[in-house]
């Protein structure tokens, strides 16, 4: 593994992250996925392999149209 590829933040996984979320909006999604994360206090992006990205990928979606909704 090269310095830059990093392994996804979910626990117990150890595939190669493939995207990032902030921590703030995964927080929410992962709980109502029912993932738990494996980060220390101060990270502010969330590391994610592409099965799991893929099972919050719709909760944040659903999470961004409230949003927009709250503003429209």
């Amino acid at each position: 593994m090269s310095p830059k590829e990093k392994q996804c933040n979910v626990e117990n996984c150890s595939n190669l992250s493939k995207k990032t979320v902030s921590r703030e909006k995964a927080g929410s999604a992962m709980k109502q996925a029912g993932l738990n994360l494996d980060i220390r206090d101060k990270v502010t992006k969330v590391h994610l392999c592409a099965e799991h990205y893929r099972k919050i990928k719709k909760q944040l979606k659903k999470d961004r149209e409230i949003e927009r909704l709250r503003w429209g």
